[in-house]
């Protein structure tokens, strides 16, 4: 099965979409693809250095980095600062997943509105993405709006409408006084990252210089 669900993957199709190719149910698919992620997740610790593979092409500077991360920070009652590290270990996983080094991709963030949804990646209220210039681990999002629950997405571009997360944060919470981290929103499987659905990208945030979105 497993198998037949990484063609499908690589076709850009969403969980949903498996399941009905297979006609089998959303969760055994997550289930299928969650084991595979972990057991090349679990290979590359084990050997994080091992002889490079044509197609790891792991970013020098992140040699060192052995813990993803993904952060908020408040920068005003309308805007956030996110900056992340993605580590060598999901770098090879994903080089060899892919057969082509993880450089080679366009890089992106999506910040989506997922107040009152139990967000499985393709259900949010809304999304607003920002395709990244090379290199950049840092980003500011303005015009957030009061009460609202928000939650980013760092990932990968495969094509222009499909988008493959690598890291996921913590749901913030923003309120007329701030903003306040609540926990990480729920999914059916409680895993950071998933692969969310091609979702259409919503413009209610306004452009602005590069650095901003």
């Amino acid at each position: 099965m497993i198998d037949e669900i990484i063609k499908l993957r690589r076709r850009g199709l969403s969980f949903r979409k498996i399941a009905r190719e297979l006609d089998t149910t959303v969760g055994k698919v997550q289930y299928q693809w969650v084991k595979l992620v972990q057991n090349k997740a679990k290979r590359s610790r084990e050997e994080p250095f091992q002889t490079k593979s044509p197609y790891q092409g792991t970013d020098k500077k992140n040699a060192s980095i052995i813990e993803d991360k993904i952060n908020l920070t408040r920068i005003s009652d309308e805007k956030i600062k996110v900056d992340w590290e993605l580590s060598i270990y999901k770098e090879n996983m994903v080089a060899q997943y892919f057969n082509r080094p993880i450089s080679s991709w366009r890089k992106a963030l999506r910040i989506y509105d997922v107040t009152g949804v139990i967000f499985d990646g393709g259900n949010a209220q809304s999304d607003h993405e920002v395709v990244l210039p090379d290199h950049h681990t840092e980003w500011i999002f303005k015009g957030l709006k009061p009460n609202r629950v928000y939650c980013i997405e760092m990932g990968m571009k495969l094509t222009e409408n499909n988008f493959f997360p690598l890291l996921r944060s913590d749901a913030l919470y923003t309120t007329e006084t701030g903003f306040e981290n609540i926990s990480r929103p729920q999914e059916k499987i409680q895993k950071p990252a998933e692969w969310s659905d091609s979702v259409s990208t919503y413009t209610y945030y306004e452009t602005v210089s590069e650095g901003e979105g």
